[in-house]
């Protein structure tokens, strides 16, 4: 197989795996509102969802991860608790969010974060990733996107 052919098969996964991540969050988001309305605590609903999900995940990539994590530099792990605890924030502000505003509101601001993964890659990554005119343009498209749902209310 040649480079060309293995490279294009990598972004055709990364995207098919992009668009999956977009269909699990918006189906998330739904359900986090209706459950955070209805039976429990924006807290408590954050607290089951990131502990299912590390249940789930540790089914799926047991092996892996251990001998990752064995293998892991201790640089590596203070990134990965980084990762962790802002990836917990995330989680927790949104459901917050959502006893105080619609999904419909909540799910488009929230799904702004891209915004501030481009800011930080340009900021921190600079050797690793490259931002492009065509990626501020689209994160240009993106507030703007956020703006009229947000004044749309």
């Amino acid at each position: 197989m040649s480079t060309l052919s293995v490279e294009s098969r990598r972004v055709r996964l990364g995207s098919f795996a992009a668009l999956a991540s977009a269909v699990s969050y918006g189906a998330g988001s739904v359900v986090s509102s209706k459950i955070v309305s209805d039976f429990a605590s924006p807290m408590v609903v954050s607290a089951f969802s990131l502990a299912f999900g590390t249940v789930i995940m540790a089914a799926l990539f047991n092996r892996q991860a251990y001998d990752d994590m064995v293998r892991a530099p201790r640089a590596a792990w203070l990134y990965m608790a980084l990762a962790g605890v802002t990836g917990a924030w995330g989680v927790a502000f949104f459901n917050l969010a959502l006893t105080d505003a619609p999904v419909v509101l909540v799910a488009p601001v929230s799904g702004a974060y891209p915004l501030v993964s481009i800011l930080l890659a340009y900021v921190f990554l600079k050797k690793l990733e490259r931002v492009s005119m065509r990626t501020l343009l689209g994160a240009v498209l993106v507030v703007a996107g956020v703006a009229l749902v947000a004044l749309g209310r």
